[in-house]
């Protein structure tokens, strides 16, 4: 289940997105595109505090996508196998971070 965002949230996670994406530091982004840096601080504080931001530089450098089978069985159930064939089964409400952490932790096994 993903953290619902309003409008305004959803436009400043693509702000801080695009930020990362390009090394700037958040005040040189910030001032290029006519922000004002407590603004855009304070947004990713809020995002950070929603769980649809993680304030982890270095985890999000090294993440990256993976092809993964999803399916929705009978009852609401789920299964997600990934490609080091590791397979994640849940049912009922889960939080997207808490799912992220799962299949973050099990990609990383061999």
């Amino acid at each position: 289940m993903e953290a619902e965002l309003t409008e305004r949230q959803a436009y400043w996670l693509a702000h801080v997105q695009a930020c990362d994406t390009t090394g700037q530091s958040t005040f040189a982004y910030a001032k290029a595109h006519g922000l004002q840096p407590r603004a855009m601080y304070k947004a990713r504080q809020v995002l950070i505090e929603k769980g649809v931001w993680s304030n982890d530089k270095l985890a999000r450098k090294h993440n990256h996508f993976q092809r993964v089978q999803v399916q929705k069985t009978a009852g609401g159930a789920w299964q997600i196998q990934l490609p080091n064939g590791v397979m994640v089964s849940f049912s009922g409400d889960v939080n997207a971070k808490a799912l992220s952490t799962v299949l973050k932790t099990a990609a990383a096994l061999s």
